[in-house]
């Protein structure tokens, strides 16, 4: 039931997979400019202007997973997380994938552990 989740625990299982994947992310950066990459995601409200001016991929995860502290509906988690995605799409390239990879990795995790669907 979607109305009694834990939402620390639905934010634990996205700190998982991002920690997974972080070595992966950190290369993506790499291969591509990652002020682009820093441009989409302040544009997107997922990262701080002096992220954005400084960007390192450690920089950028560490925002992300900050801007979890404050949600406490799924609903937001979704949004914040869909927010995520959707700068990914517009960088396009391999960012698509990546998105596509952790989003179902999120999605997998969600469900294994806590029974629901996330729609992200």
């Amino acid at each position: 039931d979607r109305s009694h989740v834990d939402t620390s625990q639905v934010i634990k299982c996205i700190e998982l997979v991002m920690e997974k994947n972080h070595a992966k992310l950190t290369r993506l950066f790499k291969t591509g400019s990652l002020k682009t990459v820093a441009d989409e995601l302040l544009e997107a409200g997922i990262i701080t202007h002096n992220v954005q001016t400084n960007p390192t991929s450690d920089n950028i995860i560490n925002c992300f997973l900050s801007g979890f502290v404050f949600k406490d509906d799924l609903e937001e988690i979704e949004e914040y997380c869909m927010k995520f995605f959707n700068a990914f799409y517009e960088i396009r390239g391999p960012y698509v994938d990546a998105a596509n990879k952790i989003k179902k990795s999120i999605q997998e995790s969600v469900r294994d552990k806590l029974g629901i669907q996330l729609n992200v």
